[in-house]
């Protein structure tokens, strides 16, 4: 038991049970958003991008950090410092130290994707200038504050063993909150960016104003991050508690749902394709399984009881939908015959009784590449998106 510190008025409280949960569930829950998200660049756009590659190892840094953090539970972390030994404090301190600096990765990372995907919106060249230099600002802080986490103490060791000998010489606790407030403070500013940007960069695409409307507000998803990040950087002051091992535990709370939040809200926008596709599946499911219930109704006798066969094999009834069918395109058929085979500007809307037929009009399309079609490398990059 440690020596340093009163004993707590509630004895020795725990709250492993609960960070266990929540850490697991965040963590499980992003990377099935993100699972779902390469299942839809394989098989359904059927192409990746560097910007899934980023996310999966921000995926894979978020997971490294949930088994620190559940190391970290195992000697202590949710306990009062109070009631552990300093053998468990020091082997707190050394994995706190190491998630730590997996945090900054893996938050590095997840913008880098958000970056990514924003360069595959086909905009005007001189756009594509700011998402670059955001990206090699991520990447040179990122890489500062790192090593000026790692070297925070000489040697290493000192930074999780305060009581080595010969002591360690180390940061001051004021200057290791400045290493971690300028890393929130540059999160924050670049979560801010990363979602108001796309309203610049979707302004002048040519896309539904629904459809543009939409995809801003997947891309703002980034704010909750940024929501997150602040409360955590307001709350920092329980990283330097003389019972850190108690007090950080809310801290570690919002730094949690920050990092999968994160990863989340740069997943969400390219499962847009997935979810098109599903939508329009279901819709011409039910269409064609309400059609085939009125086409056997009106076709069936409901007083004459099925046959044991169709009983059996229920599916047999399409054969009725499909003769309904038929005979409607031949009456249609004969009618519009009727009415002026042949000639050019005979108008479907113009026969007795079907209001709901609309005059077509014939669409060329040969020049369809030269508007940003498949041939058109900014509407090839864009469909990957929208």
């Amino acid at each position: 038991m440690s020596s340093s510190g009163p004993p707590t008025p509630n004895g020795d409280e725990n709250r492993q049970g609960q960070m266990l949960i929540i850490g697991i569930f965040a963590t499980g829950l992003s990377a099935v958003v993100v699972a779902l998200r390469m299942v839809t660049r394989i098989w359904i756009v059927r192409n990746v991008g560097w910007d899934d590659y980023t996310i999966v190892a921000a995926t894979i840094g978020n997971i490294i950090g949930l088994a620190l953090a559940i190391v970290q539970i195992h000697y202590g972390f949710g306990r009062h410092k109070f009631y552990l030994d300093d053998w468990q404090f020091i082997e707190y301190t050394k994995y706190s130290y190491g998630e730590w600096i997996q945090g900054f990765q893996t938050l590095m990372l997840t913008k880098l994707s958000i970056c990514i995907l924003l360069l595959r919106i086909p905009v005007e060249k001189h756009l594509i200038r700011p998402i670059q230099g955001a990206m090699a600002f991520l990447i040179i802080t990122n890489l500062v504050l790192t090593l000026l986490w790692i070297f925070q103490c000489n040697p290493i060791a000192g930074s999780w063993n305060k009581k080595k000998m010969p002591p360690a010489s180390c940061f001051t606790d004021a200057q290791l909150q400045r290493i971690i407030i300028s890393q929130a403070i540059i999160s924050i500013i670049s979560d801010f960016a990363l979602a108001l940007f796309p309203i610049e960069l979707l302004r002048k695409v040519q896309i539904q104003r629904r459809t543009k409307i939409g995809l801003c507000i997947l891309m703002s998803l980034g704010l909750i991050t940024a929501a997150c990040c602040t409360v955590r950087t307001i709350m920092n002051w329980q990283n330097i508690s003389s019972d850190p091992t108690w007090t950080s535990v809310v801290n570690w709370y919002w730094r949690t749902w920050e990092v999968s939040i994160g990863i989340i809200a740069a997943s969400i926008p390219p499962l847009r394709p997935a979810y098109k596709l599903l939508t329009s599946g279901m819709k011409t499911y039910l269409s064609n399984r309400s059609f085939r219930k009125s086409s056997s109704g009106a076709l069936e006798d409901p007083s004459k009881p099925a046959s044991a066969f169709a009983r059996i094999f229920p599916w047999r009834s399409d054969d009725s939908a499909m003769e309904a069918a038929a005979h409607t395109v031949s009456v249609e058929a004969g009618r519009a015959q009727a009415y002026g085979e042949g000639e050019e500007g005979f108008a479907m809307q113009n026969l007795p009784g079907d209001r709901g037929i609309q005059k077509t009009t014939r669409i060329d399309v040969e020049n369809m590449n030269a508007q940003g079609g498949p041939g058109n490398e900014q509407g090839e990059k864009g469909r990957y998106f929208v």
